[in-house]
């Protein structure tokens, strides 16, 4: 299997640097023929380009989409699994741990503004027991 990329300019290319990148899970065969086909098996979805570079939020989108329906087709395995996001990580790179916890900090920011427009506050013991929370659904 391979990814097919499929990439789209931005309608008003002059205006806008950007570019669609659409990625489908393709398996190789032979028909009744022996002539080689492609066929998809699936889309893994699309990620957009800003000049030379993919956002960092949504590289991390698009990894969890594309794992999220990986895991949902029972023929590819957890060892197939990987090395399929190992091929879509050859063009989309992974998270750096610096953008990680920029990230992070960015989703704090955000959810403090959300809750405030919403007239409440958050205090710092109620955003370490939801610290705490999360980490107990993962491992740490």
């Amino acid at each position: 299997m391979y990814i097919r990329w499929i990439v789209r300019k931005h309608k008003n290319a002059g205006a806008a640097n950007v570019t669609f990148h659409d990625a489908y899970l393709v398996e190789s065969y032979r028909d009744e023929n022996d002539t080689p086909r492609q066929r998809t098996v699936c889309y893994l979805g699309n990620i957009r380009q800003i000049g030379d570079e993919f956002p960092p939020l949504e590289r991390e989108i698009f990894f969890l989409r594309a794992e999220r329906i990986l895991m949902s087709i029972p023929e590819i395995d957890g060892e197939e699994r990987e090395a399929i996001l190992a091929l879509l990580r050859q063009k989309v790179p992974e998270l750096s741990e610096e953008e990680a916890i920029i990230a992070f900090h960015n989703n704090l920011r955000w959810f403090a503004r959300w809750i405030r427009s919403r007239g409440r506050r958050v205090s710092r013991d109620e955003l370490l027991r939801m610290i705490d929370t999360a980490a107990d659904s993962i491992e740490v």
